[in-house]
């Protein structure tokens, strides 16, 4: 296993402005070939912020997630524009979401959310020190937000209507950044 598979053939199967399907045919080291496919972002991932209007709160967004048809409890989402930093990204989104800027954005992590068939990666931000700054987003309808005791993360995660692994993942970094 010490030498990464041979990738003899890759074919774009289908393309989104969101991702690209691609089909990719390997040889390993041992002889064997195989063919995989894999989803292949556009752009370089993603950004999760956590913003913390004060000391004891976050602030929740409710937001329609056409992948489960319903509405979503989360944290200030978004794509990462070409050109732009994950920093940048995180500090637009904020501006788009909940209309706020931070005077402290912390990096928490990079993670990938399915490694085995994605590219796709995700910043994960803690904001605090908010003052109102909102910049127009690209929303079709206005957001709700909720800001959300973080002495009660545990209740949080037990919602049917909070299941986006990288906010629940969130939630444990925001709880130990804070101890």
């Amino acid at each position: 296993m010490s030498r990464l598979p041979r990738i003899t053939a890759i074919e774009s199967v289908a393309a989104t402005p969101l991702f690209e399907i691609q089909r990719v045919d390997l040889e390993f080291a041992n002889g064997q070939a195989a063919r995989f496919h894999r989803l292949m972002g556009q752009g370089p991932g993603s950004v999760v912020v956590v913003p913390m209007p004060d000391a004891h709160h976050v602030r929740l967004i409710k937001e329609y997630a056409v992948g489960f048809e319903r509405y979503e409890l989360g944290f200030v989402k978004g794509k990462i524009d070409d050109g732009e930093t994950p920093q940048q990204a995180a500090s637009r989104e904020l501006r788009e979401e909940i209309g706020c800027r931070a005077g402290t954005l912390q990096h928490l992590t990079t993670v990938t959310v399915t490694p085995g068939y994605s590219n796709f990666q995700s910043w994960i931000f803690l904001a605090s020190e908010l003052s109102h700054d909102p910049l127009e987003g690209d929303e079709p309808e206005e957001l709700e937000t909720q800001d959300w005791p973080i002495n009660e993360f545990d209740v949080l995660r037990t919602r049917q209507d909070f299941t986006d692994a990288r906010c629940v993942l969130a939630t444990y970094l925001v709880a130990s950044q804070l101890k």
